[in-house]
Formats: structure tokens, C-alpha cells, sequence
């Protein structure tokens, strides 16, 4: 399979792992909207290489979970074995094992939890690790980002550049103190904190798009500038997400408004 056709199933893995519910038809829509992005034709053969790929990948690192599961197990029982017998060959060599086992597991995980363009985490580090059942586990505050004119950014510039100004913007975003950042949707992104108020996280936030609009992207000779419009809501324990995502896409949607 050609690197094109192997990168946009690569692309496609990824948007549908973020999904909780993955239909074929799902895969297909995300499959053939990625390459009319990126102005690739498909052949049906085209079509037969990418999905048998996919599922290579696919249970390739369904079994590599699998493995590390496994492995993980045995190394206990071996450990309460060699404890047992005070076997100290057994439990450095028990050790050595844990620590490839750690590593691994790590890049399984950030290939689950992180966004591969903006370096962020993703939906699914959200609903899995953040949330319970859709609900908060702690209190804090969140702020909804949205990028302003992003869609006039890749009708001009193109997809290639858009994808640069989303993972500058990822960049910029990781760098937010005592903050999580979370690639959401598309343009739009997730900032939670447990620590700032309100107030604190709105002059932050501010402070970081003035320094943006000051920023300039170029494109061959031709300069243009992004910023983005914000909204904060607080959150408790037990809240609903879906309830405080409203909330701060209201106050997002209203401070867009006010920048027409």
C-alpha cells in the first residue's frame, strides 16, 4: 500500500478510536471524508488495502494489549513465588521485566489517550480517565476554546496548513499552567483545571489569544494570524459533563459575538 493511502488510514484509526461506538459504516464516512480533505481519488483496490491494513493495525494492538495484560499477571505470581522462596534473582530479574512491561504499556496508552496532531489528550483520555459515567469526579473549572475563521484558513491555505495551525495551537495550549488540555472536536478544544478560579483562568486565557493575534502564521509570502473565542463554566462532583459543556459553549458562542 503507498505512503498516502497508508498516512490517510492512519488518520482514520485515530478519529475512530476516539469514538465509543465504531460501526463499519462509521469507519467508511470518516474513511472517504479524510481523503476528499485531502484530495486523494480511491480505487477499489485502494479501498480493499486500506480496510485490510486497518485491521492489521487494529488487532495488532488489540494483541499487544493483550500480551502486556498477560505478562503483567504472570510477573505477579512469579513475584509472590520468588517473595515466598526470598528469591532475590528471581525478583531483580521479576523487576527488569516490570520496568520493559511499564514501557510498553506506556506507549500503548499514549497511543490510546493523545491526540497524534496537537500532542494533546484526546476524547477518550476524557471520558475514560477524566469523567465517570459522563460525569465529573472532581471540582474545577472548564473553559471551551473554538478556533475563530479556522474553516476560512483551510478553504484558503489548505488542509496541510490547517493541520500546522492546530498543532501550534496544541503546543500553545500544553503550555497553559496548572492546566489539562484536550484536543475535543476538529477546531475545538477542552481546557480543565482544579486549582485556577474563574477569573484566573479567563485573564489566562485572554492573555494567551492576545499573545496569538500577535503571533503571525505565513503560507509561502502571504502572513495570516488566528485566535480563538472561550468560554469557562464551573464544575462539581457529580455534575454532568454534558451539562457544563453547554454552559461553556454558551458563554464561548456569546463572547464570539461580541468580537463581530
Amino acid at each position: 500500500m503507498n505512503k498516502q493511502l497508508q498516512e490517510l488510514t492512519d488518520l482514520t484509526i485515530k478519529e475512530i478510536r476516539n469514538l465509543e461506538i465504531v460501526l463499519p459504516e462509521i469507519y467508511r464516512d470518516i474513511f472517504y471524508s479524510k481523503a476528499k480533505d485531502l484530495g486523494i481519488k480511491l480505487s477499489d483496490i485502494d479501498k480493499e488495502a486500506a480496510m485490510l491494513y486497518a485491521l492489521r493495525k487494529i488487532q495488532l494492538i488489540q494483541n499487544e494489549t493483550e500480551r502486556s495484560a498477560s505478562a503483567l499477571k504472570e510477573n505477579v505470581m512469579n513475584a509472590k513465588i520468588a517473595i515466598t522462596n526470598k528469591d532475590n534473582m528471581a525478583l531483580q530479574f521479576i523487576e527488569d521485566n516490570m520496568i520493559e512491561l511499564e514501557t510498553r504499556i506506556a506507549s500503548l496508552l499514549e497511543e490510546l489517550y493523545i491526540d497524534d496532531l496537537t500532542r494533546l489528550y484526546n476524547r477518550r483520555w476524557l471520558f475514560e480517565k477524566f469523567l465517570k459515567d459522563d460525569h465529573f469526579k472532581s471540582n474545577g473549572h472548564l473553559a471551551f476554546v473554538d478556533l475563530n475563521h479556522f474553516k476560512e484558513v483551510n478553504d484558503q491555505f489548505g488542509h496541510i496548513i490547517g493541520d500546522k495551525v492546530l498543532h501550534v495551537i496544541g503546543k500553545v495550549l500544553m503550555k497553559v499552567p496548572n492546566t489539562t488540555a484536550i484536543r475535543f472536536a476538529g477546531d475545538e478544544f477542552i481546557i480543565l483545571s482544579e486549582q485556577h478560579d474563574e477569573d484566573e483562568i479567563h485573564k489566562i486565557l485572554h492573555t494567551v489569544n492576545q499573545n496569538l493575534l500577535k503571533t503571525p502564521f505565513k503560507h509561502n509570502k502571504e502572513l495570516f494570524y488566528i485566535d480563538f473565542s472561550f468560554g469557562v463554566a464551573s464544575f462539581k462532583a457529580k455534575d454532568s459533563f454534558k451539562k457544563v459543556l453547554e454552559d461553556a459553549d454558551t458563554k464561548m458562542y456569546n463572547y464570539k459575538k461580541s468580537l463581530k
